[in-house]
């Protein structure tokens, strides 16, 4: 299993959410995203940006599809900006941050692809009345593309979060240890003076006093006098 950094997760985010963003923009600018052929002859370029054909095709329920674009565009706007905040650290990199971003990142994804889908079949109700043909040029392509962008995202965003529950509990248990260590050492304060006896009785000394006794110092010197004595009587 490829194991990818954090730094690497967030700058694919990052360029990933820009190049959407830069694709939907260039959708709002090219209008040609289909091109519509009617019974005279007539050829016209639509896209669910513009505001047209009301004479040729009433678009009816095509508003729905220009809003969801325009919330589209505003989620992802905001979801852009938030990965670069992020990736400068602007704001905390918290495991809330990447669970928002991964819900922002498949949101935007889901509402962009359910919008287009809807166009989409607006455009076949209105070939079987309004036109007989439509060709889609390859704008809508790339719509597919931010789709998929946006799915990549959401899914390192939750790689992300994952790991950033991972070391939370680490840091958890880190903290325990130490918590359980300093509470199992003994401290200073409970340290206590036991005593073993009376202190008033002085212990014996080792140094043993020389008796000072006449009595004693006569007996034993008196076996030296006496082998004095005899060697004189030899």
């Amino acid at each position: 299993m490829v194991h990818l950094s954090t730094k690497i997760i967030q700058t694919t985010n990052t360029i990933l959410s820009s190049l959407a963003l830069i694709l939907s923009v260039i959708g709002i600018i090219e209008d040609k995203w289909v091109e519509l052929n009617f019974e005279t002859g007539e050829t016209i370029s639509h896209s669910p940006w513009m505001v047209c054909c009301t004479t040729l095709w009433p678009e009816g329920d095509l508003e729905v599809v220009r809003t969801m674009m325009i919330l589209t565009l505003i989620l992802s706007f905001h979801f852009n900006l938030i990965l670069g905040m992020e990736f400068t650290e602007i704001i905390p990199q918290t495991k809330y941050i990447h669970l928002f971003t991964a819900f922002l990142s498949f949101l935007t994804g889901i509402l962009l692809l359910s919008a287009f889908l809807y166009y989409h079949h607006k455009l076949k109700q209105g070939q079987a009345t309004y036109f007989f043909r439509y060709k889609l040029t390859w704008i809508p392509f790339t719509v597919y593309i931010n789709v998929i962008f946006y799915i990549i995202c959401g899914i390192f965003s939750l790689l992300h979060f994952k790991r950033s529950i991972k070391s939370f509990a680490c840091l958890n248990t880190i903290h325990e240890s130490v918590r359980e260590r300093s509470h199992g050492m003994p401290s200073g304060k409970s340290i206590k003076v036991i005593s073993t006896g009376n202190p008033t009785v002085m212990p014996r000394s080792i140094v043993h006093a020389h008796s000072v006794n006449p009595k004693e110092d006569a007996v034993i010197k008196s076996p030296t006098v006496q082998a004095r004595r005899v060697t004189w009587a030899l």
